[in-house]
C-alpha cells in the first residue's frame, strides 16, 4: 500500500505543480497576479502626496496584507526546498536556493512592503519602491513571461557579445567626437563621460538635440556613426525576435504531435 504524499510533497505539488495546474492552483496564482499588479498601481498611486495624505493608512494596511500573502507564499516555497531537483535538504542548498533570482526578488518586495512609509531611517524610505520589483514576480504565474525568459535564456550568449559590441562602438563614438569637438569648445563634449551621453542618445536613435557636435568634421563623423550604429543598436531586437518565432514553432509542434492526427484532439 502506497503511503499518502506527506504536508511537503501537497504544498510543493501545490506550488509547483509537475502535473498541471488544477481549480486551486490557477486561483491562488490568479490571487498573487492581481495583488502584485495591486501592488503596482498602490504605489504609483502613493507618490501622489494628495493620495498619500488622504490614504496613508489604507495603503499601509494593504501593504501588510501583501506582505502576509507573499511572505506565506515564500515560507511555503522556502519549507519545499528538499522535493527541488538537486536539492539534498542541507543548509546549503536552503541558501542556494534563498539567493536564486527570484526568491531573492520575493524577499527584497517583502522588505519593501515592511517599511513604514513614516520611517525615521530616511535611507530606508527608498526601499518603498522595490515594491516596483514585484513585477519580476509574474513571470513565475504568466506563460508568455516564461516564454520571453527561455527565448533571452538560449540567446544569451549571442546577446552578450552584441551588448559588448554595442557597448565597444558607443565608447568609440564619445571618444571620437570628444577629440573633434572638445578642441572647438562645444557643449557637452568636454569630456569623454559627457560626450557618452551624446553617443547613447544618437546611437539609441532618440535624438534629444540636446548634444550636437558643431563642426564639419564633427558632423561628418557622426554621420558615419550614426550610418554604421543604427543597425548594431538593431541587432538584439533582432535576436529576440528570431528567437520568439523558434519558439513559438517548437511549441506549435509540440502541440500538433500531442493531437489524434484524425480528429485533432488533444491525445490523453
Amino acid at each position: 500500500m502506497t503511503a499518502p504524499p506527506s504536508f511537503r510533497a501537497k504544498l510543493h505539488s501545490f506550488l509547483d505543480p509537475s502535473d498541471g495546474a488544477g481549480p486551486a492552483e490557477r486561483a491562488f496564482n490568479a490571487l498573487l497576479v492581481t495583488l502584485i499588479l495591486l501592488t503596482i498601481a498602490v504605489t504609483i498611486a502613493g507618490t501622489v502626496p494628495e493620495v498619500q495624505r488622504e490614504y496613508g493608512r489604507a495603503i499601509r494596511l494593504f501593504d501588510y496584507v501583501c506582505a502576509l500573502v507573499f511572505g506565506l507564499e515564500y515560507l511555503g516555497r522556502l519549507y519545499v526546498t528538499p522535493l527541488r531537483p538537486g536539492a539534498d535538504g542541507s543548509a546549503r542548498s536552503y541558501l542556494r536556493y534563498a539567493t536564486s533570482p527570484l526568491p531573492l526578488i520575493d524577499l527584497l518586495v517583502l522588505i519593501s512592503l515592511m517599511v513604514p512609509a513614516t520611517t525615521a531611517l530616511a535611507s530606508l524610505r527608498g526601499l518603498r519602491l522595490l515594491k516596483l520589483l514585484s513585477l519580476l514576480k509574474l513571470g513565475r504565474y504568466s506563460d508568455s513571461l516564461q516564454l520571453i525568459g527561455r527565448v533571452i535564456r538560449q540567446r544569451a550568449g549571442e546577446l552578450l557579445s552584441t551588448v559588448l559590441i554595442v557597448l565597444v562602438l558607443v565608447f568609440i563614438a564619445a571618444s571620437l567626437l570628444y577629440q573633434v569637438e572638445s578642441s572647438a569648445g562645444t557643449k557637452g563634449f568636454e569630456s569623454i563621460p559627457q560626450a557618452l551621453w551624446w553617443a547613447v542618445v544618437t546611437l539609441t536613435t532618440t535624438g534629444y538635440g540636446d548634444v550636437y557636435p558643431a563642426t564639419p568634421l564633427g558632423k561628418a563623423a557622426a554621420g558615419l556613426i550614426m550610418l554604421f550604429g543604427v543597425g548594431m543598436v538593431a541587432l538584439p531586437a533582432g535576436m529576440i525576435a528570431s528567437g520568439f518565432a523558434e519558439e513559438l514553432s517548437r511549441l506549435r509542434q509540440q502541440e500538433t504531435a500531442a493531437c489524434c492526427p484524425h480528429c485533432g484532439k488533444a491525445l490523453e
